[in-house]
């Protein structure tokens, strides 16, 4: 299974994570928080890595975390119910919110993903909350279909398979209903496609941009998941853990 990191090109590997970190604290923006500050690094092709700084009042910093997040383009419109800090790491958290309609007038579905600024963004907010997120899928498992006919078909000999757009919480089923679990399938139709390579490794990686219920979210995903080429118009399915941040 791919790691989250390496999904969008970044590696965990010894010899080149603390190169990574230095570039990132030394080349990344700063977001300050109560509970400490962040330096947001974004190299290209829509990679992030976000390092998570102690500080202390003398002025010193101390590595807590890092986390990787994408941004495509991809928007959903959301009404965010609560937030979960970490219990051991509190500048990481997650969210649990409600994907809207078009007009913000009906709840669809639930949802909870991993939030990588969370202390300064999130975990302060007056809930409920209504925000548009910039929501990534990290894929663990990804599938495709050439189009609609193909995915129709081979879902009419799967009854169990869910519609073309779609979007399963499987993260708050079982005994996490009602936890901040940051794990989903997203079924959608492609509407972008690309290879794209990390900058800082020169790393590829797949995006897709997916059209599913309630609006787009990108899924990005280690090559080898990734048999093929996935066109625009094509369905996909990924299980994916989410990241999202509030957009601008």
């Amino acid at each position: 299974m791919p790691d989250h990191f390496r999904t969008v090109g970044f590696t965990l590997e010894r010899d080149e994570i603390a190169s990574l970190i230095g570039r990132a604290v030394d080349g990344g923006t700063v977001l300050a928080s109560p509970r400490g500050e962040y330096r947001a690094w974004t190299p290209g092709a829509g990679a992030e890595l976000w390092v998570m700084l102690r500080v202390s009042p003398e002025g010193g910093r101390e590595l807590t975390g890092m986390a990787p997040h994408f941004d495509g383009g991809g928007r959903i419109d959301a009404m965010i119910e609560a937030v979960e800090p970490h219990p051991e790491f509190p500048m990481e958290g997650e969210l649990y919110a409600w994907a809207l309609d078009g007009a913000g007038a009906h709840a669809r579905y639930p949802f909870s993903a991993s939030v990588p600024d969370f202390a300064a963004t999130a975990a302060d907010l007056t809930l409920p909350a209504r925000v548009t997120l910039a929501l990534a899928g990290f894929a663990q498992e990804l599938e495709w279909w050439p189009d609609d006919a193909a995915y129709r078909a081979d879902r009419a000999a799967r009854p169990t398979e869910v519609a073309e757009a779609d979007l399963l919480p499987i993260g708050l089923f079982g005994t996490a209903t009602g936890k901040a679990r940051a794990r989903a399938v997203v079924t959608g139709a492609v509407v972008a496609s690309a290879l794209r390579t990390n900058p800082a490794t020169e790393r590829r990686f797949r995006h897709l941009r997916l059209a599913t219920f309630g609006g787009e979210i990108d899924v990005v995903a280690d090559l080898e998941l990734v048999p093929g080429d996935p066109g625009i118009g094509a369905v996909a399915r990924a299980d994916c853990w989410l990241s999202a941040r509030i957009a601008d």
